[in-house]
């Protein structure tokens, strides 16, 4: 099922990016609100569409662990996100909507971001015809900051001459490239999964992410003492029909590439 147009609520962030171009070459139309791009989501509602519209709520305050479990930023997380929640899903449900909501396998993790993410499920679960998705670990390319993730950082110290954790590098994820979350979630859309898990099912530690990035630049990694935070949830509710194409390795090295073309190395 192809919509007429895609509402991308959030679209310029890192999964926006990459489910707009996905679309795009669909031959799907799209219209893109962020905050990057001036559109407040908090405070304006996008111009209401007719006919077959399909809204993807990818909007949120998130980045990376630095940015996410920084206690400084808790308060300004919790008040940004339901006020996100609050305003986009009082029109959807005006506007009797289909939509996924995107969310994440730190749904109900005992901080800011978690507990938003659980009560955004919520939500979903009782306004107009909502989809959710749980994400592990979306990563690609992305401009160092504050609330860059740990691939982009890593890279960027590499190609300074040396990986240096923050943590012992023991701490285990899932990661999954944003070009095959862009797959999955429209396969989502396609067949009507009413929640889904998508995830690379493989758990890898900090410390082999980094050395795969050092290999890439032939430098030395050089871990912390302090150990990581973990969430170790697995995936219970896997995406029908799909798996990832993007191996971890071959993932790197796309975001390396396009790092480089956009200058933030």
């Amino acid at each position: 099922m192809k919509a007429k147009l895609n509402v991308l609520l959030g679209g310029a962030g890192l999964i926006g990016f990459a489910l707009n171009r996905k679309l795009a070459a669909r031959g799907e139309a799209t219209l893109v609100y962020d905050l990057k791009e001036g559109f407040d989501l908090r405070e304006r509602e996008p111009k209401p569409e007719v006919g077959n519209v399909y809204y993807w709520f990818l909007a949120w305050d998130v980045g990376g662990a630095k940015y996410i479990m920084d206690r400084a930023q808790q308060l300004s997380i919790l008040q940004n996100n339901l006020r996100l929640c609050t305003r986009i899903f009082a029109w959807l449900q005006e506007r009797d909507a289909r939509y996924t909501f995107v969310s994440s396998q730190m749904a109900g993790y005992p901080n800011a971001y978690g507990v938003t993410k659980s009560v955004g499920e919520m939500w979903a679960k009782l306004v107009g015809y909502g989809l959710i998705t749980r994400l592990w670990n979306c990563y690609g390319a992305e401009e160092p900051s504050q609330r860059s993730h740990v691939i982009p950082d890593l890279i960027v110290q590499a190609k300074a001459g040396t990986v240096r954790l923050l943590t012992s590098g023991e701490e285990r994820r899932q990661f999954l490239h944003a070009d095959d979350v862009a797959g999955a979630l429209i396969l989502q859309r396609e067949t009507g999964q009413a929640l889904a898990d998508v995830t690379s099912g493989t758990w890898v530690s900090i410390r082999e992410v980094a050395e795969i990035i050092a290999e890439e630049f032939h430098v030395e990694v050089k871990p912390g003492a302090a150990p990581g935070y973990e969430s170790l949830v697995e995936p219970s509710y896997q995406l029908k029909q799909w798996q990832p194409s993007i191996d971890l390795t071959n993932g790197v090295r796309m975001v390396i590439e396009e790092m480089k073309r956009n200058h933030w190395m």
